[in-house]
């Protein structure tokens, strides 16, 4: 068990090099802020649990998601939100894997981010929107006008719990 944390640690440190750690995701000019992500969310999908985590600092957010099916956890995902240049970009790990397309953050709002992807099969665009409640709706999609899509809410729980 000690190896298997040891393994996922040194993934989510790797997943950080040559990050531009100096640059500040809500002090920049005409870049929406998404740290209204921030903190530990849960909802049902699949059958299942998702259960999200997404822990801010002022130039990089990371979050682990995991999905629970009869208290078995049966996936897993990494993603960092990062500034690069002038871009707010989101780079996910399924599986622990660095996917080979980073999600530009093309659109955001007080509470609502648009991350996308055009040149990716599927999903072509990542959308998490604060809802009622205390509540998250994230939305994977093939983008505008598709009909390929999920999309789930979930609740903000305490972070401690487990």
């Amino acid at each position: 068990m000690r190896i298997r944390w040891m393994a996922v640690i040194a993934i989510a440190l790797a997943a950080t090099v040559g990050l531009p750690h100096a640059q500040d995701l809500s002090d920049t000019e005409g870049v929406h802020d998404p740290g209204f992500m921030a903190g530990c969310w849960e909802g049902k999908t699949n059958g299942g649990t998702i259960e999200e985590r997404w822990t801010p600092a002022a130039n990089l957010m990371l979050s682990t998601t995991r999905y629970v099916v009869d208290d078995r956890v049966t996936g897993f995902e990494f993603a960092l939100i990062s500034l690069q240049g002038s871009d707010v970009l989101m780079t996910p790990f399924p599986e622990g894997v660095r996917s080979e397309h980073t999600f530009r953050l093309e659109s955001g709002a007080s509470g609502r981010a648009v991350f996308a992807a055009p040149e990716h099969d599927f999903p072509k665009r990542i959308i998490y929107a604060a809802a009622p409640g205390d509540s998250l709706r994230v939305r994977i999609d093939g983008g505008e006008g598709s009909d390929q899509a999920s999309e789930w809410e979930m609740g903000r729980v305490d972070c401690d719990r487990r």
